[in-house]
């Protein structure tokens, strides 16, 4: 037998099994999601969220940002739902306080008050929650009023 022949075969499987290793594909994180009714029009969105800390005068504080983009967008251009939350650092994920809520639509940035949220953490690391809120009282009427029934399902950082 030919030890030429014999090696061509295995250095061609040799190679073939060793690509085969190397193209497994990286499988996507699924897209997290949320909605919520605008002045009762339900809003599906795609959600991302934000960690970040700061400090100031020697307090310490953990800050959560949750952006929900509205999808499809609106004719009427880019919408995005931002909630902050705040915590003092150190505290866990529960202690987070819903501190404001940003409505970008229309050309403008509206605020919304009389915030109402929960939060959670979820085994993955990301967070769950639900929130509702009116709009802010302005010297001129805001085009919005509520937003209801909001939730928003293992968004991660």
């Amino acid at each position: 037998m030919n030890l030429r022949h014999l090696a061509t075969p295995l250095l061609a499987t040799g190679l073939l099994l060793s690509t085969l290793g190397c193209s497994k594909k990286e499988e996507a994180a699924p897209t997290a999601m949320g909605s919520y009714k605008l002045d009762g029009t339900t809003r599906s969105c795609q959600a991302k969220a934000y960690v970040s800390s700061a400090s100031s005068g020697g307090l310490a504080y953990d800050y959560l940002e949750v952006d929900l983009t509205t999808t499809p967008q609106p004719a009427s251009g880019t919408e995005i739902l931002k909630l902050y939350y705040l915590k003092p650092s150190g505290q866990p994920t529960n202690a987070y306080l819903l501190s404001s809520l940003e409505l970008t639509a229309k050309g403008g940035t509206y605020s919304f008050g009389n915030n109402v949220s929960t939060l959670n953490s979820t085994i993955s690391g990301g967070f769950s929650g639900t929130f509702s809120a009116t709009a802010s009282r302005t010297t001129t009427a805001p085009p919005y009023t509520t937003i209801s029934d909001g939730v928003y399902t293992d968004v991660r950082p």
